[in-house]
Order: C-alpha cells, then sequence, then structure tokens
C-alpha cells in the first residue's frame, strides 16, 4: 500500500509540474521575458561589443599611425641622402636633368607612398646647396585615419627633419 501512495504522490507532483509549465506557456510574451534570463546574454553582448570594436580599432590605428610616421622618416631620410650626393633625376620627356630641389621632393613623394601624404617639403637652401653645404629637408605630413570621421575628431599632422652635409660632389 505504501508503494501505491508513493506512486500516487509522485505522479500528482509531476501533474502539478506540467500544470506550472503550461501556465507559465499561456502567460503573455511580456511576462515570460520580465520573469526569465533567456535574452540576458544578448544584452550583455550588446553592451560589451562596442567597448571590444572601440578596442579593436583603436590597436589598428594606432598601428598605422605608426607605420604612417616610420614611412615618413624613411622618405625624408631617403630625400636627404639622395640631396648629399649632388644627382638629379632626368625628365623622361624631354631628357633634360630635373633641378635639384624639385629632385629631392619627387624622392620624398616617392618612398613616402599612400600612408604619409606630404603637405609641404621645405629644403633649406632652397636649391639644395653645393659641395660641403649643410641641406636641410623638412617634410609636413597628413595621416589620414582608415575610420571614417576620425580626421575630422582628431587631426593628426606630424614634421619629419633631416640635415646633412653635402659631399664633395662636382657641379
Amino acid at each position: 500500500m505504501a508503494m501505491w501512495k508513493t506512486r500516487l504522490r509522485a505522479s500528482s507532483e509531476a501533474g502539478q509540474r506540467v500544470a506550472r509549465l503550461r501556465a507559465t506557456y499561456r502567460a503573455s510574451a511580456t511576462s515570460r521575458l520580465l520573469r526569465g534570463s533567456h535574452g540576458s546574454g544578448l544584452v550583455e553582448f550588446a553592451l560589451v561589443l562596442p567597448v571590444l570594436l572601440s578596442l579593436i580599432f583603436g590597436i589598428f590605428e594606432f598601428g598605422r599611425l605608426g607605420f604612417s610616421h616610420m614611412t615618413a622618416k624613411h622618405a625624408v631620410a631617403e630625400a636627404t641622402r639622395y640631396a648629399i650626393t649632388g644627382r638629379q633625376l632626368v625628365d623622361p620627356d624631354t631628357g633634360d636633368p630635373i633641378p635639384r630641389a624639385e629632385t629631392i621632393r619627387q624622392v620624398v613623394r616617392d618612398n613616402a607612398g599612400i600612408f604619409a601624404i606630404a603637405d609641404s617639403i621645405v629644403i633649406d637652401p632652397p636649391d639644395g646647396g653645393g659641395p660641403e653645404d649643410l641641406v636641410t629637408v623638412s617634410v609636413s605630413f597628413k595621416h589620414r585615419f582608415f575610420l571614417p570621421g576620425l580626421d575630422d575628431i582628431v587631426p593628426v599632422d606630424f614634421t619629419v627633419r633631416t640635415a646633412m652635409k653635402n659631399e664633395p660632389f662636382i657641379r
């Protein structure tokens, strides 16, 4: 007899659980959402996602900024090395030599690439100087951000300057 009462009690408890589940599904969708925690993962993800994306894009942009600065330094150093030798580029159309100052500017543009955009190139002395003169190449660069709108919020302009003594070349 005790076994029969235990089975009856178990079946009535199961029936009560089924009744509660049915009542839960019959309730309105709003009350189910307020009572349950089914959407909490989605809410947490929505809160964390902007922070995570800002961190990832921040690392990416700072890496590009460092690469841009390094490229600008390389371009100015190459232009100054070219300047101290006294060499000049040749115009491909006419075959005439290009003036030294314009040659130095062209070497900066060729070596700067797409990451460092040269805004102004200043050469002192303006003609590139003669043998044994000190030549200084100073270039102002503007960094362009990958993400749209950052150029307006945080403009990044920097200047790179290099000075070397000209070799004893023949003019």
